[in-house]
């Protein structure tokens, strides 16, 4: 198990870089540097347990008092037990291989109108093997440098405005938030942004910066775009160019195409803003687009503020194996009917929380319990992020599934945009296929339409719990009924509440890594389960698969 990996952090600050024509990429003084243990994807020092679940005679799935250890060998004397159950196993594995080209160009990222680093969040997090890249930000707003500081790779160029030329202008910015500011455009917002467009009556009004609110005006370095980039790459480098400067695109194109520039260039996002006064016409601005069009350069939308990009599902298309149990985008909250040939199925989930110590010491709790348990644990992003190895240990005998990004406050992230909901997902699926494993299946705390529409589109199945610890719904845990005793009174008050739940048909059962009481009661649990329940138990596949 690894800890928790931590970066240092090497002074802060702005740099001013790439305004002189020779001036070459240098290291910015607040680049972070971190362990980059996302690359390599194989577990150092991971052992697995002396018995696991493959070892297990294919379509025997052995639950109850059959003891793990010498399973082939105590094979006749285990089915003789009345927990022994076969049944044709629904199971996929989860952990797969994927063919990774190997790349050695360098890689970069150019973030030309910055803003508040949004753009470097959502590449980063976002875009595939978007860790592998050195992103160069340009912003002309020196008051927007802090949003950068935490970002490994990162070059900050500000405040530095991206041009036609080298040179010096006027940047209009917005001013401060006050709670008398007035709107925006007709527009309650902080934009944040700046440009250097504006119209005589802004430019006039330097009290109030005009209907923009541009009143934060400050001469910044200019630096020729095209020849910047031609003096600092070589052609075989593999870059992302990303343009969004309030106007300023139109010069910046018209030259890189001039100059032939766009032979740096793999791919180009960004967006056009014909309302900016930049002194062109209709007709010269339909000239450029005519000119990008004949000379095969696609443009692709990158709207950062609203979470998306314009090839983001064909980036993002399923890896999941077709033949894997459930339909992406439906609920699954029980087992399946039983009869008299298959007993009632229960399948143990773990939500994992993002304290790693209680859930190592739930986790390993579980997998020492004398009989195998078919588990399944489902983690944040950030988690599988920041606890690689417990992971990719994990995933050896268990299903991964996914949760969002990162915890959100309790009932807030029901309410937030779908686009916050498709980009979480991305990201927990990502953090999940760097480490080489494919999840299928999705844990929200809470469903709704939205969230079932992004399941399906990222070719998940949802998972809800029959019955979850701590309870969401039906017999709440209160301080009177359950916090005010003692740890040997609580436990049979949380069982009976489980049993109660989970009645003669069994269903799914979610324990929450980060209550204490999940581990205190977690060995009770799977003795009941084991020797009393009469509950056949399977993986969250094998669950859902009987439905």
């Amino acid at each position: 198990m690894s800890g928790l990996l931590i970066s240092q952090l090497i002074g802060n600050g702005c740099q001013h870089i790439g305004i002189r024509n020779d001036s070459p990429i240098l290291v910015p003084t607040h680049r972070v540097v971190v362990p980059t243990h996302r690359v390599s994807v194989a577990p150092t020092k991971v052992v697995a347990p002396t018995c696991t679940a493959p070892v297990c005679p294919l379509k025997l799935r052995v639950v109850g008092n059959c003891s793990c250890i010498d399973l082939q060998s105590q094979l006749a004397k285990c089915q003789s037990r009345k927990f022994v159950t076969k049944f044709e196993t629904s199971h996929v594995p989860m952990k797969k291989t994927f063919k990774k080209k190997h790349d050695s160009r360098r890689k970069f990222f150019l973030d030309c109108g910055a803003n508040v680093a949004s753009s470097v969040q959502l590449f980063r997090e976002t875009y595939p093997n978007g860790h592998e890249y050195v992103i160069h930000s340009f912003e002309l707003d020196e008051r927007l440098a802090p949003y950068f500081a935490p970002y490994p790779d990162h070059v900050l160029h500000c405040p530095v405005a991206v041009s036609d030329n080298d040179g010096t202008m006027t940047a209009f910015s917005e001013s401060a938030w006050a709670p008398d500011k007035g709107k925006n455009n007709n527009i309650d917002m902080q934009w944040g942004g700046g440009t250097l467009y504006v119209d005589e009556k802004e430019k006039k009004d330097n009290v109030s910066g005009g209907k923009r609110k541009l009143s934060h005006r400050k001469t910044v370095p200019t630096v020729d775009l095209s020849q910047w980039i031609q003096r600092n790459f070589a052609i075989d480098d593999h870059i992302i160019f990303k343009l969004d400067v309030e106007g300023a695109e139109y010069t910046i194109l018209k030259k890189m195409l001039q100059e032939n520039t766009f032979r740096w260039i793999d791919k180009f996002y960004g967006e056009f803003h014909p309302d900016q006064p930049v002194g062109w016409s209709k007709e010269q601005k339909s000239k450029l687009k005519e000119d990008l069009k004949k000379n095969k350069i696609n443009q692709v939308s990158w709207a950062a503020e609203t979470h998306k990009y314009g090839d983001m599902d064909k980036l993002h298309k399923s890896q999941v194996p077709p033949e894997t149990p459930g339909s992406a985008g439906n609920v699954y909250t029980s087992c399946g009917p039983s009869n008299s040939s298959v007993p009632a199925r229960v399948a143990l989930v773990v939500q994992i929380g993002m304290n790693a110590k209680m859930a190592h010491r739930l986790i390993d709790t579980i997998q020492a319990y004398p009989s195998h348990i078919p588990l399944s644990l489902f983690v944040h992003g950030d988690f599988a992020e920041l606890f690689p190895d417990m992971v990719l240990h994990w995933s050896i005998n268990h299903t991964i599934g996914v949760r969002e990004g990162h915890p959100y406050p309790p009932g807030h992230f029901d309410m937030v945009h779908p686009n916050w909901i498709r980009t979480n997902l991305i990201m927990s699926v990502l953090r999940l296929q760097e480490l080489d494993i494919q999840p299928a299946y999705y844990l929200p705390v809470k469903v709704n339409d939205q969230m079932k529409d992004v399941a399906k589109k990222t070719d998940l199945r949802i998972v809800q719990p029959t019955v979850a610890f701590p309870p969401a719904s039906g017999t709440l845990l209160t301080y009177k009924n359950y916090y005010r005793f003692r740890d040997v009174e609580r436990v049979p008050k949380a069982l009976r509440i489980i049993s109660s739940a989970l009645g003669k048909t069994g269903g799914i059962l979610v324990l929450d890594s980060d209550h204490p009481d999940s581990y205190m009661n977690s060995v009770f649990l799977l003795d009941y389960l084991v020797e009393n329940s009469g509950f056949q138990l399977v993986r969250i596949e094998d669950c859902i698969a009987g439905v």
